[in-house]
């Protein structure tokens, strides 16, 4: 028989105020935030690679990049015309949390891009 533990506090909670500040920050600057989530090998990479030099002559683009372990990507995106791109290795997660994303946005100026 199956029994469920009901959970008194949410365990995300913290990680859903830090997301809030994130989102509160981005918006003050006025930066338009785009999260590409696929499977490793999916093309996100490729896509922003093709995108970043379509964009270069109306936006300002910033990229964070997360990785188990390299900066392959985020030297991808500077290579194809990102104005910042920021590397975050992740130790082996699949994702950024907001506390990785938080960790990211405090080595960019917000203010100086449009686009992250």
């Amino acid at each position: 028989m199956t029994q469920r533990v009901p959970v008194v506090e949410n365990i995300l909670n913290a990680n859903d105020r830090l997301a809030e500040e994130n989102r509160a920050r981005l918006d003050a600057a006025g930066v338009f935030a785009v999260n590409l989530m696929a499977s490793p090998g999916a093309g996100k990479t490729s896509l922003i690679e093709q995108t970043l030099p379509r964009l270069a002559d109306r936006l300002r683009v910033a990229v964070v990049d997360g990785d188990i372990a390299t900066s392959i990507d985020a030297d991808r995106a500077a290579a194809a015309g990102a104005q910042a791109a920021i590397q975050v290795n992740t130790g082996g997660e699949c994702h950024l949390d907001a506390g990785m994303l938080h960790g990211a946005l405090n080595q960019l100026d917000p203010t100086q891009f449009d686009l992250l």
